[in-house]
């Protein structure tokens, strides 16, 4: 037999029970029987059938849990999910809630199951565990290093386009000072050619003065023979001169 409530209590009981409170919190909440709550229940789901969800509602004043209900009953008419898939669906949530994974990494964590199969993953996991005991560190401060690497790349790549920039200008340099080279030593063979011209023609003359001081030295000493030879015999260059002048002998 159920036990009369009242309409307060009774508002109490469908509310709480529309929630999702499991019949024994809601009759330990409210004082009753276990069978209390159940009879409750199953006398709104017959004015339910009789008058309609949304009149049973009204009557037994609890609209807002009846407009809940029908909301997430659209919901999963147009997700195409059924209460069961709805059902199964929370409690996957609820085993990431307690695995520590929030809901902005549910599709990471399915996509790392779905490759779990996948040899490559395989590798990728025991390269991990092979780095972390090489270097002693957690994935979290694997993950921490390769962040910071990740960060000071910008910067890295700054100087390396710096450094590529400077290299090119001491290499535009070097080509400016290896033309200038170039330039100064086509100069440089050219006046060595000039030299060497210039030393030919000297060496010729040279030779030629050379060979007429030769001719000019042999008439000097012969001259000089002969006016060794007047003075021996008390004459001068002068009187000869004139005694040959005298004889005819003015032109040679």
């Amino acid at each position: 037999m159920t036990v009369p409530l009242s309409t307060h209590k009774t508002r109490r009981l469908l509310k709480l029970y529309f929630t999702g409170y499991p019949q024994p919190v809601i009759a330990k909440r409210l004082g009753v029987s276990q069978g209390t709550v159940s009879n409750y229940a199953a006398i709104f789901a017959g004015r339910a059938e009789e008058i309609g969800l949304l009149n049973a509602g009204k009557e037994f004043d609890i609209m807002n849990e009846v407009d809940s209900l029908r909301s997430l009953s659209v919901e999963l008419y147009k997700s195409e999910i059924t209460l069961v898939e709805a059902k199964q669906g929370h409690n996957i949530i609820m085993a990431f809630q307690r695995l520590g994974v929030g809901p902005e990494q549910h599709l990471a964590l399915i996509e790392v199951c779905q490759k779990a199969v996948d040899p490559d993953f395989v590798m990728a996991v025991l390269k991990l565990s092979q780095i972390e005991s090489q270097t002693g560190r957690s994935y979290q401060q694997v993950m921490s290093c390769f962040e910071q690497a990740q960060n000071q790349l910008p910067q890295l790549e700054e100087r390396i386009a710096d450094a590529k920039a400077e290299l090119k200008a001491t290499s535009d340099a070097l080509t400016k000072a290896q033309q200038k080279l170039a330039i100064q030593k086509e100069y440089l063979m050219k006046y060595q050619n000039e030299v060497k011209a210039k030393e030919a023609q000297m060496e010729k003359e040279l030779s030629a003065k050379t060979k007429q001081s030769g001719v000019e030295k042999k008439e000097v000493e012969e001259v000089a023979i002969l006016k060794a030879e007047l003075t021996k015999k008390g004459l001068t260059l002068p009187t000869l001169l004139k005694l040959a002048k005298e004889f005819g002998h003015g032109n040679k």
